[in-house]
């Protein structure tokens, strides 16, 4: 792994923060200058294989760099940002936090377009993941089956199955969720 290969060649990368659990070093390719990066040291690549002790210490040091680099560089605002599997953008298979200074006009756009949702939506919604966040919070070993696999998603898109929660995009063209 290109992340865990980093500890092997220290000498190489910039770093700003190294203990038992986890290391932070300089990005090679900032978003801004000062972006760090929050690593753990295990293995792992998205947040749901990693022990609750890790995982904590992961948000406890990114909050510390993030204050460095207010403290340090005069940032006006950080942005911390895991992007947690492909398709919210990870790159490497390696668990990775951002710590991403702010500026006023920095060129940095992290919006997107609000989508529109109707509270009949919401209600399917928070019912679906609560319940296996019910599940999960209580330490079962079995969370409940989805009614909803990825393979059926595109499907349920074009039927007219209202039993699927849908939000509009800007186009108010209809997005399953």
């Amino acid at each position: 792994c290109d992340i865990c290969n980093i500890l092997e060649n220290k000498d190489i990368f910039h770093f700003i923060y190294e203990d038992d659990l986890c290391f932070s070093i300089l990005h090679e390719s900032p978003s801004y200058p000062g972006h760090c990066l929050v690593i753990p040291k295990e293995h792992v690549p998205i947040i749901e294989e990693l022990d609750d002790k890790t995982t904590e210490h992961l948000f406890v040091v990114a909050n510390k760099v993030s204050t460095a680099i207010f403290e340090s560089i005069g940032a006006h605002g950080t942005n911390i940002i895991l992007n947690n599997g492909t398709d919210a953008g990870q790159e490497l298979a390696h668990l990775v936090i951002n710590v991403i200074p702010r500026k006023e006009k920095d060129g940095i756009n992290f919006e997107w377009p609000p989508k529109k949702i109707s509270n009949d939506d919401l209600k399917k919604m928070q019912s679906k993941i609560k319940l296996f966040s019910d599940a999960i919070f209580s330490g079962k070993d079995r969370l409940p089956t989805a009614k909803m696999k990825s393979d059926e998603h595109d499907t349920h898109a074009k039927s007219s199955n209202h039993d699927v929660p849908a939000i509009t995009d800007s186009h108010n063209q209809n997005i399953p969720i």
